[in-house]
C-alpha cells in the first residue's frame, strides 16, 4: 500500500508540474500578448497626438489669422486670397479626418476624451458658420473684383460673433490637448 501511494504521489506531482507548466505557458502568452499591445498602444498614442496636434494648432492658426486680418482691415484680394486658401485647406483637413481622428481618439484615449474631442469639433462648426457668412464678401474682393475690400461694417459684425467663437474654439482644442495629454508637462505653455 506504501509504494501505492507513494507511486500516486509522484504521478499526481508529475500531473500537477505538467499541469502548472501548461497554465503558465498559456498565461505567459496572453502576458506577452498584453505588453506588446500596451507597447504598440503607446507608440500608436504618440503619433496620433501629434497628427491631432499639429492638425488642431494649424486649424487655430489659420481662424486667428483670418480674424486679426478682418479686425484690421486687410481684407484686399492680396492679402485675403492665400489666408483663405490656408484655412479652406485645413478645415477640409480637419473635417475629413474627423472620424478618423474620433476613432483613434475612442480607441486608444476613451470616452471623455472622445467627448473633448465633439467638443473641439462643435467649435469648430460654429467658428466656420460665422466665416461663411462673409462668403458673398469674399467672393465680391476675391472672385468677381467687384470690391476693393471686404464692407467694413459687415467685417465688425461677422467679427462680434466670430471672435468669441474663436475663443471657445481655442479653449477647447486646448482642453483636448491636455486631455489626451499623458505625459505631464507637455502643454504647459499653453494652459
Amino acid at each position: 500500500m506504501t509504494k501505492f501511494l507513494e507511486n500516486l504521489l509522484s504521478q499526481t506531482a508529475t500531473w500537477l508540474v505538467g499541469a502548472l507548466i501548461a497554465i503558465l505557458t498559456v498565461f505567459s502568452t496572453r502576458i506577452i500578448e498584453a505588453v506588446k499591445f500596451q507597447i504598440n498602444r503607446a507608440d500608436q498614442r504618440t503619433k496620433q497626438y501629434e497628427e491631432i496636434a499639429a492638425q488642431v494648432s494649424h486649424h487655430i492658426f489659420a481662424a486667428e489669422v483670418i480674424a486679426e486680418f478682418i479686425e484690421h482691415d486687410w481684407t484686399t484680394k492680396a492679402t485675403m486670397t492665400d489666408l483663405l486658401k490656408d484655412y479652406n485647406d485645413s478645415i477640409r483637413e480637419l473635417r475629413k479626418k474627423e472620424f478618423v481622428y474620433c476613432a483613434w481618439i475612442q480607441k486608444f484615449w476613451g470616452k471623455d476624451q472622445k467627448n473633448q474631442f465633439n467638443s473641439f469639433m462643435e467649435s469648430v462648426r460654429k467658428f466656420d458658420t460665422t466665416i461663411h457668412s462673409l462668403n458673398d464678401e469674399f467672393e465680391a474682393v476675391n472672385i468677381t473684383a467687384s470690391k476693393p475690400k471686404v464692407d467694413k461694417k459687415r467685417g465688425e459684425e461677422a467679427l462680434n460673433v466670430m471672435n468669441p467663437a474663436l475663443k471657445e474654439m481655442r479653449q477647447q482644442g486646448n482642453a483636448l490637448l491636455t486631455a489626451m495629454d499623458t505625459s505631464p508637462g507637455i502643454l504647459r505653455c499653453c494652459r
